[in-house]
């Protein structure tokens, strides 16, 4: 006998996996744990500008053989400011559950019983949709925090890269401006065949300390002081970590000596810092600061700033009986600074515009 199965669809399983679903690898915000342990976060800003301080001066030593009348010759003091600005911020979705498909597809059996309960939950899927909404938010902020607003964002903010590039703080020269912070421009690589290339990542770095070891004022900042005591980063992308890895096996034969005290596991151990061979500085990776950027900085230079800290990663989820959906809400504060922004406090290898 012959079987048939007209007016059928072939059977496909949906739901006993309907919950485990492959979700976007996405990088994190890795921005708060780093400026926490090497720059300036400041939270609790309920005003939009804060004015930071700064503190300069020279001494000059005077002939102590006679009395003088000029008390205060060859020594001066300088208070000054930069300014920390923040903007707000606000993310916000709704979802209708009577619409949008939700009944058509095998989403349905992940539904509320009831009509009116249905309108305000999406059952099952609700929490995974939240937790995926809260992933992106995170990953947003540490994009802002270095490269700004991004395309499709109706606010204007300038990320730590975008002020970088805005200031034009002049280009180092060993010989002639050794305050100025642009050490180099061309494209990081792993160093060649040989490793020995100027633009391999680990000679970018030697060159970043070298020059930053040049700045001993006799009167002025001295950026030296900051890489013997370890009291600096370098900061890089996790492709440009890879690169320097790779520079420096082919140079020395061995890896990286892996995680600087201080910083080690900065990132939940997914990219723990090096420390600089032959010092006490870190080289830290940052997820969104640029592949063509690489950045030897002060502790305590880069400057986040929020109001309440915990509205970062907070999210309002509420019914709205008035429009029938389910909406959900972000609101915070950021904004970025340097408290140095010039050759004195960092150097860098990248574009100069």
């Amino acid at each position: 006998m012959a079987q048939t199965f007209t007016g059928l669809t072939a059977y496909m399983e949906e739901q006993k996996n309907r919950t485990d679903f492959l979700l976007d690898a996405l990088l994190g915000n890795d921005v708060l744990p780093f400026i926490r342990a090497a720059g300036t976060f400041i939270p609790d800003m309920k005003e939009m500008t804060r004015a930071l301080p700064t503190l300069t001066g020279t001494v000059g030593i005077q002939d102590g053989a006679s009395c003088s009348d000029d008390f205060d010759n060859g020594n001066d003091t300088t208070i000054g400011q930069t300014t920390l600005t923040v903007k707000k911020a606000r993310l916000q979705e709704e979802y209708c559950a009577h619409g949008e498909n939700w009944e058509t597809y095998f989403t349905a059996l992940g539904l509320p019983a009831g009509q009116h309960a249905q309108s305000e939950s999406l059952g099952i899927w609700q929490p995974y949709l939240i937790a995926d909404i809260n992933r992106r938010i995170a990953k947003r902020i540490a994009i802002n925090a270095w490269l700004g607003n991004q395309s499709g964002d109706t606010w204007t903010i300038d990320g730590w890269h975008d002020l970088l590039l805005a200031a034009s703080i002049g280009v180092y020269n060993a010989s002639s401006n050794i305050t100025g912070a642009n050490v180099g421009t061309t494209t990081p690589t792993n160093g060649g065949s040989a490793g020995t290339d100027a633009e391999g990542v680990f000679n970018i770095c030697t060159s970043l300390v070298t020059a930053a070891l040049s700045v001993q004022q006799v009167n002025g900042a001295d950026f030296a002081a900051d890489i013997i005591s370890g009291n600096a980063v370098i900061v890089m992308s996790p492709m440009n970590r890879e690169l320097m890895r790779q520079n420096y096996l082919k140079l020395g034969g061995n890896d990286m000596p892996e995680h600087a005290p201080g910083l080690a596991g900065l990132q939940g151990n997914a990219f723990a810092a090096f420390k600089m061979p032959g010092h006490q500085i870190s080289v830290v990776t940052q997820n969104w600061i640029p592949n063509s950027t690489i950045l030897l900085v002060r502790n305590g230079n880069l400057v986040f700033g929020t109001d309440l800290e915990a509205d970062l990663t907070a999210l309002k989820v509420w019914y709205s009986e008035d429009f029938d959906t389910i909406r959900w809400r972000s609101r915070f504060k950021m904004g970025m600074a340097f408290r140095q922004l010039n050759g004195l406090g960092l150097k860098y290898w990248g574009p100069t515009t």
